[in-house]
């Protein structure tokens, strides 16, 4: 839905052979994923290598991520865009905001996405997964494993711009 929201508000077919991380750089949008729903963003400093930055509310977290990002390969080439495989690696930060205190949360991780980049339109649409460690979190579980090692992941859509 929150592509097809995308495409609706933001094709312009004068861009049909503009390609994401070439000509335009930078990329705003929308994410879902460790914080509920948040802000997403990237600057490709080649075609292939970029950072990107998630800020987000999980209702008690509020938090940051940024990580660097480089494309592998490409999964498939098709009529309406390019799907990339990357990998990443990046922090996080974060506080816990709880009724009387606050805990702060750090952590670094790595993982794997597949990045839909669409060839009429200065979208990309992006999934990704992976394993972060959190040496600095509030524990609220007795298994103190799931505290320090959690999954790491984000789903969402950025516009980008000239």
């Amino acid at each position: 839905m929150l592509i097809t929201l995308a495409l609706t508000l933001f094709v312009d077919s004068a861009h049909a052979t503009t390609e994401v991380g070439t000509v335009r750089k930078l990329g705003l949008g929308a994410s879902s994923g460790n914080g509920f729903i948040g802000a997403a963003g990237k600057f490709w400093f080649k075609p292939n290598l970029g950072v990107s930055a998630y800020l987000g509310n999980g209702g008690l977290l509020q938090q940051f991520r940024a990580n660097f990002e480089m494309d592998l390969f490409t999964v498939r080439d098709t009529d309406f865009g390019r799907f990339d495989m990357y990998w990443l690696a990046g922090v996080d930060a974060g506080v816990w905001l709880f009724p009387g205190f606050a805990s702060g949360k750090v952590g670094f991780g790595a993982g794997l996405g597949v990045d839909l980049k669409f060839h009429d339109a200065p979208l990309d649409a992006f999934v990704d997964v992976g394993l972060g460690g959190y040496p600095l979190d509030y524990c609220a579980t007795s298994v103190q494993l799931f505290c320090y090692l959690q999954p790491r992941a984000d789903v969402g859509v950025r516009y980008y711009f000239e």
